[in-house]
C-alpha cells in the first residue's frame, strides 16, 4: 500500500520514482506498463495545469456582468431619450404626407373660330402677361369689320338727312304758325267790321276770313305732325347709326381675337397648337402656369384641433431630398375635400362606415427660404408637411 501512495505521489509531482515491486512488475509485464505509466504521467500534468486554470479566470464572469449592466443601462437610456423625444415631438409638430404643391394654372383658348396662321411661342417658354402667342387669319374678320364701317357711314348719312328733315320740318312749322296767325288776325278785324246791321264788310268776306284762318290752323297742324314725324325718323336713324357702331366695335373686337394673348405672366406648357390647325372657340391649346405655388395639405379631420392659421411649416419635397423648405399655415378649406368631389357621399343610407375625413390646408411658401429651388418647385409635386403647433 505504501509503495503504491508513493508511486501515486510520484507521478502526480510529475517525477518517476519507481517501487522495486514495479521494477519487477515492469519486467514482468514489458511495454504495455511503460505505456500505461506515460499516460498516467500525461494526466498528472493535465490535472497539474487544471488546478491553476481557476486562478486566471476567475475575476471573468464579474467582468461580464459589469458590461451587460452598463450596455442594458445606455440602452435603457437611449429608449426613454427617444420615447421622450417621440412623444415631444408629436406634440408639437402635425404631420401629412398626403400634400401636393399647386399653382394657378390657366387654360388659353381661342374665342373664335378660325385657322391658325403664326404660333410665336415654344414648349416651356416664358411669357409676360398679354405677349401674342398665337395668331389665326384675319381676313374673313378684316371683311367684317369693313363691312361694318360701310354700315356705320351708311347709318351716319340716314341720320344727317332726317335730321336736315327735321330741320325742313320745324321752319315749315314756323311758317305755318306765321300764317295761322295772321289768318286769325284777320278773322279778328272782319268780325269787327261785320257786326251790327250795316257792316263795313259783307258777310262773304267774313267767311273767306274765317275759312282762311281755320285753314291755316290745319296747315299749322300738319305741319307739327311733319315734324313730329321727321323728328321719330331721326331718332330711328340715331338708332340705326349706334347698331352700326355696335356691330363695328364688335367686327373689331372679333379681329382682335385672331391674336391669342397670354392671360398672365408664367411658363407654357401642354402646346396644342400648330399652324394651319382649324381651331374652335373654346378649345384649349396651350397651358400657362403662374410662378406662384403653394402647398395643399390634406390633413385628417383629427388633426385639425390645434391647427390654426399663422402656423410655421416645416416641408420636404420629393424631389429635392435633404431639403427643408419653410413656410405657413394660410387659410383652412370650408369643407372636407369629399364634398368638393364629383360625387359626394351620402351617408344617409342604410349601410353606414365612419371614415376619417381630410381638410384641404393652405400652406404658403417662404420664397426667400427657398433659394436656389426657385422656380424648380413645380405644381403637382409630392411633399411632406409638418405644421407646429406648439411653440
Amino acid at each position: 500500500m505504501n509503495e503504491t501512495n508513493a508511486t501515486m505521489t510520484g507521478t502526480a509531482a510529475g517525477a518517476e520514482v519507481r517501487s522495486p515491486k514495479s521494477e519487477v512488475r515492469g519486467k514482468s509485464e514489458g511495454p504495455n506498463t511503460e505505456s500505461r505509466s506515460q499516460q498516467a504521467g500525461d494526466q498528472g500534468q493535465n490535472s497539474g495545469e487544471t488546478h491553476h486554470a481557476p486562478r486566471t479566470t476567475h475575476h471573468a464572469p464579474r467582468s461580464n456582468r459589469l458590461v451587460l449592466a452598463l450596455l442594458a443601462a445606455a440602452v435603457t437610456t437611449t429608449a426613454a431619450w427617444s420615447a421622450y423625444r417621440w412623444l415631444d415631438h408629436i406634440r408639437t409638430w402635425v404631420k401629412t404626407d398626403n400634400a401636393y404643391v399647386a399653382a394657378h394654372v390657366h387654360q388659353v383658348s381661342s374665342r373664335v373660330a378660325g385657322t391658325v396662321s403664326e404660333v410665336l411661342v415654344q414648349e416651356n417658354d416664358v411669357v409676360e402677361a398679354g405677349k401674342v402667342v398665337a395668331r389665326l387669319d384675319a381676313r374673313d374678320f378684316e371683311i367684317r369689320q369693313q363691312q361694318a364701317q360701310a354700315q356705320v357711314a351708311q347709318a351716319q348719312a340716314h341720320l344727317q338727312q332726317a335730321e336736315a328733315q327735321v330741320a325742313q320740318a320745324r321752319a315749315q312749322v314756323t311758317c305755318e304758325q306765321a300764317r295761322a296767325t295772321k289768318a286769325q288776325q284777320d278773322l279778328d278785324r272782319a268780325t269787327a267790321l261785320a257786326q251790327g246791321s250795316n257792316g263795313a264788310i259783307s258777310r262773304q268776306e267774313f267767311d273767306a276770313a274765317r275759312a282762311a284762318a281755320d285753314a291755316s290752323k290745319a296747315a299749322l297742324e300738319v305741319a307739327g305732325s311733319g315734324l313730329q314725324s321727321a323728328e321719330a325718323a331721326t331718332a330711328a336713324s340715331r338708332a340705326q347709326q349706334q347698331a352700326a357702331q355696335a356691330n363695328l366695335k364688335d367686327a373689331e373686337l372679333q379681329l382682335s381675337y385672331t391674336e391669342i394673348l397670354a392671360p398672365a405672366a408664367g411658363r407654357i406648357g401642354k402646346k396644342n397648337l400648330e399652324t394651319g390647325n382649324r381651331v374652335q372657340p373654346g378649345q384649349a391649346l396651350l397651358a400657362l402656369v403662374q410662378p406662384d405655388v403653394w402647398v395643399v395639405a390634406n390633413f385628417k379631420e383629427t388633426q385639425l384641433a390645434r391647427l390654426k392659421p399663422g402656423q410655421p411649416v416645416r416641408l420636404r419635397v420629393d424631389a429635392f431630398p435633404g431639403r427643408a423648405f419653410a413656410g405657413r399655415v394660410e387659410s383652412l378649406a370650408p369643407a372636407s375635400g369629399a364634398q368638393f368631389a364629383l360625387l359626394p357621399p351620402d351617408n344617409a343610407t342604410g349601410n353606414f362606415t365612419k371614415i376619417v375625413q381630410r381638410v384641404p390646408v393652405k400652406i404658403a411658401l417662404d420664397r426667400q427660404d427657398a433659394g436656389d429651388c426657385e422656380g424648380r418647385i413645380l405644381p403637382g409635386m409630392s411633399t411632406v408637411v409638418e405644421v407646429k403647433v406648439r411653440e
